[in-house]
């Protein structure tokens, strides 16, 4: 049973979606020791959410993007990822989110991704999904009306012959591609090699939704997998398990 509630992580959420707000469009950014930016931003953001689940859930593990590692009674420890698409941020972009999720048995339970600048949230709890407030149904394996989409992350073009694909969108969040894909606003989500506080929040909304992870290699992939904060060993996909096979057979070797 989840040990955090639905209100209490929507809640944190968008408090730490205000800080981020109070630096946006004003910071300047460093590089970690892996070349990805990093702010003053991300660090406060994730002060602040690692506090504030410690006092709701007292006892429970967290680990953050940016190096909070509290250690917890019991297997379930909380991955933050204090503002997914730091690059967006960092370049005025509204497209950046903050992402909490709950894992536990080396599965995603609870999560949570607010958009800041739009006011979009996304959550999970319980085997079922919210978006702004409203029950996301389960994903359907026929694809929605309009010009269906893929989303990928931004390196995906060095790396895959991407021709087949049809129209591609690559928003700079592996958060937002994934709940792009619970919602059914894009039909699949080719997401890199990720990190697990990359997927914690949003895999719960979309595992919520009956959509799965998998690597596009088809090896196995849980994101048990990550909890020791490596990246994934090729890139992981998004989807139904239909526009999932529509994606392998689109993206020949």
């Amino acid at each position: 049973m989840p040990i955090v509630t639905r209100a209490a992580l929507e809640s944190i959420a968008e408090r730490a979606g205000e800080i981020a707000l109070g630096h946006f469009r004003r910071v300047a950014p460093e590089r970690k020791g892996d070349r990805s930016l990093v702010t003053t931003a991300d660090r406060e953001v994730e002060r602040f959410i690692a506090s504030a689940l410690a006092s709701a859930c007292p006892g429970v593990g967290i680990v953050g993007e940016e190096g909070t590692v509290l250690e917890g009674r019991g297997d379930g420890r909380f991955f933050v990822d204090p503002i997914d698409g730091t690059s967006g941020f960092v370049a005025g972009l509204p497209t950046w989110c903050v992402s909490i999720g709950l894992v536990q048995d080396g599965t995603a339970r609870a999560g949570v991704v607010h958009f800041p600048c739009t006011g979009e949230r996304y959550s999970a709890i319980g085997g079922e999904a919210w978006w702004n407030g409203a029950r996301l149904s389960a994903l359907d394996d026929v694809p929605p009306g309009g010009d269906p989409f893929v989303v990928a992350h931004s390196w995906a073009h060095r790396r895959h012959r991407l021709d087949g694909v049809g129209k591609l969108r690559s928003l700079g969040s592996a958060a937002y591609h994934t709940v792009l894909v619970a919602r059914g606003a894009a039909r699949a989500a080719l997401l890199g090699r990720v990190r697990i506080w990359d997927l914690a929040g949003a895999g719960a909304v979309l595992s919520a939704v009956g959509g799965r992870l998998e690597l596009l290699d088809g090896n196995p992939f849980t994101i048990a997998d990550l909890l020791d904060g490596q990246r994934a060993g090729s890139d992981v996909v998004a989807g139904s398990p239909a526009a999932l096979a529509e994606l392998r057979a689109q993206l020949p070797g």
